[in-house]
């Protein structure tokens, strides 16, 4: 078998050969990253739970949770959601929240923006009750109201 060329360089001549592969071209690769980039960048936008509120704001400290709260959001134009899930009105709030709350016992946090209307905030309360739920938080922003020094 000594005398057999296999075409495949053996010893330093191997290595000599792979030299010339050493130099990589990295341009689409990087193109295609921040192409992924991107789209991650568009599509996380999609993906926050509920929509944006103008939260009132409170001096008071945070509570600790042993489950995970459901987060019931009010917006100024009366849209609602279920965490992520947008709820068509207030009279579906109710089999939403109970589908998402199952058999167990969760606390419901409601999320309401500051320039709702108290009764709206009221009647959202009521829903909320209404599926069964004792636990019902406000959340706040942290910080101090100006109202009272208006």
């Amino acid at each position: 078998m000594m005398g057999v060329d296999t075409g495949v360089p053996t010893g330093w001549g191997r290595r000599r050969g792979m030299r010339g592969m050493t130099e990589i071209n990295i341009t689409a690769f990087v193109d295609i990253l921040l192409v992924l980039l991107i789209i991650f960048m568009m599509t996380s936008q999609y993906l926050r739970a509920g929509f944006d509120v103008d939260l009132p704001k409170a001096d008071t400290p945070g509570l600790e949770q042993e489950t995970d709260p459901i987060v019931v959001t009010l917006s100024i134009d009366k849209r609602l959601a279920v965490g992520d899930e947008v709820v068509p009105g207030l009279q579906e709030l109710r089999s939403v929240l109970q589908a998402a709350i199952g058999a167990g016992v969760r606390p419901v946090y409601l999320k309401a923006d500051r320039k709702v209307p108290y009764g709206s905030i009221v009647a959202v309360m009521a829903e909320i009750r209404g599926a069964g739920v004792l636990d019902i938080g406000l959340m706040t922003d942290s910080g101090r109201e100006d109202w009272f020094e208006q």
